[in-house]
């Protein structure tokens, strides 16, 4: 939205370019070499280039040099720089309607949004005819609280663009945040089938609908994203999650094994759903099957620690070592519980002796109490 086509100003840029070839030989021209350079996008280089000149020349084309330096500014981000460049432009003559717009992307930048809706009001026709300036125009209203005004000028936007998807777009995921859920259903439903969508946009609504804690209604538009983009990674993973924030798990993790199948980085998520569906040994087999190392046997640790297979946790241990997860005191405790429960006493004070976090502490002499409490009355931890 920041980023509005430099190419109307494209005759401004190159006024007297065509003279530079004559002076060629007497001076470099800095001025048209910049506004070469910023025609073929070399923003940096016209800066240098813009650096070059001497502001204090009587015979400087102030208008020209300003308008170039202002735009050069704002592409670079220098948004301070850019609005006294601009205006300096406008004080040496400048009268071009489109200053007026690049004034606006340079106080949207810094968040000056009444400023920057004035300058959009000032561009007149020039702004309205350009779909940038008219979403950045709702933007601004919207950031200054006014939602009618900027769903007014969504509206406009769609009238004058009817072909550019952004304006409905943008009306869907308005009404979402407005909390018009079965507004922002037909209309997200409308521009799916209008626009010939991308998985990215369905995944954008559904996604959009679901944290907004509609995950039901997300179902509707994810649920034919997956049947039309079947091998889609984020359509499965953005259903996936939709499922879990139901309740679904089993659905929610066939769908994350489908996406694992695409990118095997799912499979340690995959097995956590499986996990908390209550299959462990399903979970084991998608753990196995991990790559990220770390992940893979912390999350190994907790599944043998759940199916209660305590020896094979406790015998975990110099593989935790190789992987660098013994620096983490939690992964210590839980070795010195598996042991416990395993009856490797040895094993279990081992670890919990290197424990110096309070809360892991009072959990240590607990554990402590109990391997006691074991030790003398042995029937009490069969």
């Amino acid at each position: 939205m920041r980023v509005i086509a430099f190419g109307l100003l494209l005759a401004l840029l190159l006024m007297g370019a065509a003279s530079a070839a004559d002076k060629a030989e007497k001076k470099l021209d800095y001025l048209s070499l910049a506004a070469l350079l910023i025609q073929d996008g070399n923003f940096e280089r016209a800066d240098i280039a813009l650096a070059s000149i001497d502001t204090g020349r009587e015979d400087l084309d102030r208008k020209r040099y300003y308008t170039l330096r202002g735009l050069v500014d704002l592409k670079l981000q220098r948004n301070a720089e850019a609005v006294k460049s601009l205006q300096a432009a406008q004080q040496a003559g400048q009268t071009d309607a489109i200053l007026h717009v690049y004034l606006a992307q340079a106080w949207y930048g810094l968040e000056e949004y009444r400023k920057a809706l004035q300058a959009i009001e000032a561009a007149g026709e020039t702004g309205a005819a350009i779909a940038g300036v008219m979403l950045l125009k709702a933007q601004l209203h919207w950031q200054l609280g006014d939602h009618d005004a900027a769903w007014l000028a969504l509206e406009e936007g769609e009238r004058r663009f009817p072909d550019n998807i952004a304006f409905p777009r943008q009306q869907v995921f308005r009404l979402i945040q407005l909390g018009l859920y079965q507004k922002a259903m037909a209309k997200g439903l409308d521009y799916l089938d209008r626009f010939d969508a991308s998985a990215r946009d369905y995944v954008a609504i559904g996604s959009a609908m679901r944290q907004a804690g509609q995950a039901q209604t997300a179902l509707s538009i994810l649920e034919p994203a997956r049947l039309r983009f079947p091998d889609d990674e984020k359509a499965l993973l953005a259903l996936a999650r939709t499922y879990a924030d139901l309740g679904r798990l089993n659905s929610a993790a066939n769908l994350l094994e489908l996406a694992a199948a695409i990118n095997p980085d799912y499979l340690i998520d995959a097995a956590e759903l499986r996990r908390r569906a209550g299959q462990s040994m399903r979970a084991l087999y998608l753990n196995s099957q991990a790559r990220d190392q770390k992940k893979k046997f912390k999350q190994r640790l907790a599944l043998l620690l759940q199916t209660e297979d305590f020896s094979r946790a406790a015998g975990m241990e110099e593989t935790l070592y190789r992987a660098g997860l013994l620096e983490d005191e939690e992964i210590r405790y839980a070795l010195a519980y598996a042991a416990f429960k395993a009856g490797e006493f040895e094993r279990a004070e081992a670890q919990l002796a290197t424990l110096k976090k309070a809360a892991l502490f009072k959990k240590a002499t607990a554990l402590r109490k109990a391997m006691a409490a074991c030790r003398d009355q042995r029937w009490r931890c069969l």
